[in-house]
Formats: C-alpha cells, structure tokens, sequence
C-alpha cells in the first residue's frame, strides 16, 4: 500500500469512527436526558406525596385541636353555668334558714304569748281561792302570786332567749351562705371566662395551623414543580450536550471524508496516490 493509500484509509477510517462517535454521543445523551427527566418525574411525584402526607397529617393535627379547644369552650361554659347554679342553690338555702328563723320567731312568741295567758289563768285561779277560803291578798298570798308571776315570766324569757339563739344561728348560716356563694361564683366565674378565652386562643391557632397545612402544601407543590423544571432544563441540557457533541463528531467525519476523497481523485482513480510537493504520481 503507498503512503497516499494509507493516509486515504486513515481519512475513511477516521470519518467512520467520527460518525459512530456522533451517533453513539446522541444515543448516550439521549439515554442520560431520558433518565434525567425519569428522575426528575420521580422527585415531583415523591414530593408532591410527602406534601399530601405532610398537609394531611397537619389538617387531621389541627382539626383534633379545634375539637379539644371547642369542648374545652363547652367545658368553661359548663362551668359558668355550674357556678350560677351553685349560687342559686346556696342563696335558696339561705332563704329557706331565714325562713326557718322567722318561723322561729313566730313560734317563740306564740310561745310566749300562751305562757303568759297560761299565768294570767294560774293567777286568777289563785285570787279565785284565795277569796273563796277569805283569804285577803295581802302578805303570804300575795307573795305566791308574785312568785308565780315571776316564774312565768323567766319562762317566757327562758323561750324568747331559746328561739333567739337559734334564728341567730340561721341567719348568721344564712349569711355565710351568701359570702361563700359570692366568693365561688366569682371564683368560677373568672376560671370560667379564663377557660373560655384560652379555648378561643386554641380554637384559633388549630385554625391557623390548618390553613398553614394548606399553604404549606401549595408551597410545597410548586417546589416540587421546580425542582422538576430544573431536572427537566438539566435534561435537555444533557441532550444538547449530546448534539453539540454529535455535530462535533460529524463535522470532523465530514472533514476526514473531504480528505479521503481529495486524496482518491488526485490520484485520478486509478488507486495511485500524487505526491502534492511534486504533483507526480506515486507509484
């Protein structure tokens, strides 16, 4: 083979690798670009499901909250309602003690009243015999009516003291009463609108988590959306890449094929190359 034979095969050899490479950079590419956006498909799909999961979990967190906060809000209205039902009952027992000492009252003097017209019988009874057996009033038999009196009458204090006594104590029950159920219901009142607000504080923040889920959620889409546009520009990158390659490839095939081919002519087809320093042909 002369030397002009040998560099035109180096040239076809040269222009057919050049085309293989052109075609084997565009197939990598084209594999690389396809696994590339496979991948970035992949990424979206997972994070748009860990984003369900994610805004999920929060709305069900959040709806268990605003529940809780709403039966606590019931749980303090309950016990608003409980304080003035427990007010109502204390006031109605100490109306019923007040009652009850007033009713005392009126038994003591009736009592009074009965002991007195019961001495004012004795004493009468006692004139009564008195005058009967001609006995005057004076001396010893008036002295047994003053002592009958007087006994009487300690009788009738001895019961008004009694009954005074016991209505006192009914009152100053009564009026414990009303400090206590004052004091309580103040109490529970204040615990209950403390309860209520602090429910409303949770009502409101589980409502605000469960639009955060939300918006969590949308930020997290178009997240995963991006990174899937990126994975895609990388993608596409990757294939131009692989084309910028391949036309490398090709206009160095084509180079190399000129050069076979001005190689082949310029030994007028008959095989023999031409030495271009001369112009003569090789032999």
């Amino acid at each position: 083979m002369t030397g002009t034979e040998g560099l035109w095969v180096y040239a076809a050899v040269s222009a057919a690798a050049a085309v293989a490479g052109a075609g084997v950079s565009i197939y990598s590419a084209s594999e690389q670009s396809r696994a590339q956006a496979a991948m970035a498909e992949y990424n979206r799909m997972a994070a748009e499901q860990n984003a369900s999961w994610q805004r999920l979990a929060g709305e069900r967190s959040a709806q268990a909250d605003q529940f809780n906060a709403q039966i606590a809000g019931f749980n303090a209205d309950s016990q608003a309602q409980q304080a003035q039902m427990n007010r109502q009952m204390l006031g109605q027992q100490s109306d019923q003690l007040r009652a009850q000492a007033t009713a005392q009252d009126a038994q003591a003097r009736d009592q009074a009243n009965r002991i007195r017209a019961e001495k004012d019988r004795i004493l009468g009874l006692q004139r009564s015999q008195f005058a009967a057996g001609g006995v005057t009033p004076e001396g010893s038999p008036l002295a047994v009516l003053a002592d009958t009196a007087n006994l009487y009458e300690m009788q009738v204090n001895d019961t008004k003291l009694l009954a005074n006594l016991e209505t006192n104590k009914k009152r100053r029950e009564a009026g414990l009463n009303d400090i206590i159920g004052d004091f309580n219901f103040n109490a529970d009142t204040f615990a209950s609108v403390m309860s209520s607000k602090a429910a409303k504080l949770s009502l409101d923040d589980a409502k605000f988590a469960e639009e955060a889920a939300g918006a969590g959620y949308r930020i997290n889409l178009r997240q995963a959306d991006i990174e899937q546009r990126a994975g895609m520009s990388q993608s596409r990158g990757t294939l131009m890449a692989g084309y910028g390659s391949a036309l490398s490839n090709i206009s160095q095939a084509g180079y190399y094929g000129s050069q076979a081919a001005g190689g082949y002519s310029s030994g007028g087809g008959n095989g023999k190359g031409k030495d271009t320093s001369t112009g003569k042909a090789f032999k």
